[in-house]
């Protein structure tokens, strides 16, 4: 990172009796990164950005969240939680009283691999990092078709809870239409991936393999993607047609950033590639993502843009996607870009890496929907108390959607699910609708709202006769609660819920075996630390 792209966000941490808090959690909330105070409650932070918000998190205390800029010191003070509360970590429950709840997509995957991260160190999780909504969704593949005239499918199911067999789980899986794509011609993408050391932070490539999940999910069988690693162990696989979605997954999950800086070679590789898979008339691209300068020379950076020249007179387009820089520090990206006749884009969050990869795929898969929210009304003869697993540490969930609650951009295929836990009356029995849900959303470049309107069935059936994704869902938000510490999962030990993973987690799927490692890990890393 250049000297003239170093901010510092510097500032020290005090309790309410002026005494230095050691170990404060600080979270960086434009990256996801995840940093600590020192003994003297002092922090120094490096950023490419002048202002930021952070979010102070330690047990005993408020968490509290902040604005910083790099000229100033920031001096703050936690305040004390009362005693009433010190000792608690359960998860409070709404009343239902007739209001709703509303809440956004999130197709965010830095939190998963933040838990990633902490567990391969061998590391507990701080319980501020783990968003429960975020690992739902980046684990989930549970897609279902609208109707044919409808852009949003919605369906509910009714489980018994696991942890509380008086309580209920449900279950909702949204989900956007796929756009059409007939007059799309095949596509021959080859993504240059970088994968060295600067890259493992949680805005570089994290960030990347989250958006790489939906740019899978609107393949067709004509696409085809080969995948290099640009430095790195410098590994290939080229031409996998869009059919094998779940191959194509599993090189997406194995990418990890570890390696030494890249040359020259991977550049000149990726054009043999495109080459090799060359579709006569179709959408031929080479898509380089990387956090840095490409070729280290003038001469080789002249190299590399004729290279690219070259390239397109042969019809194969190059685009630059810069994570993790802003656009003065990726001038060669653009001058690549330029050459290849592609488009440069400086990526910094996931929804904008999703939006850059569709439209590399086909225009008019990255924007279906703007404005899009989802609001929940429960039936209030029925359910006595609800709880929206997740959420905890946004502010995107809010009661009877105020105006400015605006939600956010979906694209093609996205899917969503959502957890509520339920108390139920005991008088519901024979009553037919738990609760409604209402899907607002704008049309894209239009300002009026529109809404899809959902029953709820109240229909509960047995958690073991559930479909599998919805198992794995339950099974993923209990593993969030146990590493957040939630009184509730006390009587789960990690053997437990190790038995219990085992039982719905697949051995023959590689984001299963993953996941059955993940939680293997946790459980090691937990149980020799309680």
């Amino acid at each position: 990172m250049p000297l003239s792209a170093q901010y510092y966000f510097t500032g020290e941490v005090k309790g309410p009796h002026n005494d230095n808090l050691q170990g404060v959690y600080i979270i960086v909330q434009s990256t996801g990164e995840i940093y600590k105070t020192g003994s003297s409650g002092s922090f120094e932070i490096i950023s490419r950005k002048t202002d930021d918000s952070l979010t102070f998190s330690v047990e005993g205390y408020e968490n509290y969240s902040t604005t910083i800029s790099s000229n100033e010191f920031l001096r703050v003070t936690l305040k004390e939680l009362p005693l009433s509360l010190l000792s608690k970590k359960n998860y409070p429950a709404s009343v239902v009283d007739g209001s709703s709840v509303s809440f956004a997509c999130n197709s965010n995957g830095i939190t998963y691999n933040n838990i990633r991260r902490f567990l391969d160190m061998g590391m507990p999780v701080p319980p501020e990092a783990i968003r429960i909504e975020e690992m739902l969704n980046y684990l989930n593949f549970y897609y279902e078709d609208p109707e044919e005239n409808d852009l949003f499918h919605c369906s509910s199911d009714l489980l018994a809870c696991p942890w509380d067999l008086r309580h209920r789980i449900l279950c909702l899986n949204i989900c956007a239409k796929k756009a059409a794509m007939e007059n799309a011609p095949p596509a021959n993408l080859v993504l240059l991936i970088d994968v060295t050391g600067s890259m493992d932070m949680p805005n570089k490539l994290p960030l990347v393999k989250s958006s790489l999940h939906l740019l899978v999910k609107n393949l067709r069988d004509i696409d085809t993607i080969s995948f290099i690693e640009y430095g790195g162990r410098g590994r290939i696989m080229a031409g996998v047609p869009g059919s094998e979605k779940d191959r194509l997954i599993r090189v997406i999950e194995q990418l990890s950033a570890d390696g030494p800086p890249p040359g020259d070679a991977g550049f000149k590789l990726a054009y043999r590639v495109a080459a090799g898979q060359y579709i006569p008339g179709g959408n031929n691209r080479i898509i380089l993502i990387t956090d840095g300068d490409v070729s280290s020379t003038s001469a080789a950076r002249h190299e590399l843009i004729d290279l690219a020249r070259r390239g397109y007179e042969d019809s194969i387009r190059l685009s630059c996607l810069g994570v993790g820089l802003t656009r003065e520090e990726a001038s060669e990206l653009s001058l690549l870009a330029g050459a290849g006749n592609g488009t440069f884009s400086c990526i910094e969050d996931a929804q904008q890496a999703e939006r850059v990869l569709l439209d590399h795929l086909a225009k008019g898969l990255s924007g279906i929907a703007d404005k899009v929210c989802f609001t929940v009304s429960f039936d209030t003869a029925i359910v006595q108390e609800y709880h929206l697993l997740g959420f905890e540490n946004r502010r995107n969930t809010q009661k009877d959607m105020p105006l400015g609650f605006e939600g956010s951009s979906v694209a093609s295929a996205n899917a969503q699910l959502a957890l509520f836990e339920i108390v139920p009356k005991r008088d519901s029995i024979g009553m037919d609708h738990l609760a409604n849900v209402r899907i607002n959303y704008c049309l894209p470049g239009q300002s009026q709202m529109k809404k899809m309107s959902y029953d709820c069935l109240n229909k509960p059936g047995p958690f073991e006769k559930a479909p599998a994704p919805l198992k794995k869902a339950v099974c993923i938000a209990l593993f969030g609660m146990k590493l957040k510490g939630a009184d509730f999962t006390a009587q789960f030990s990690w053997a437990d819920i190790d038995k219990m993973t085992k039982k719905v987690f697949s051995s023959n799927n590689y984001i299963d075996r993953d996941y059955m490692a993940l939680m293997a890990r946790a459980r090691k890393i937990y149980e020799h630390t309680q």
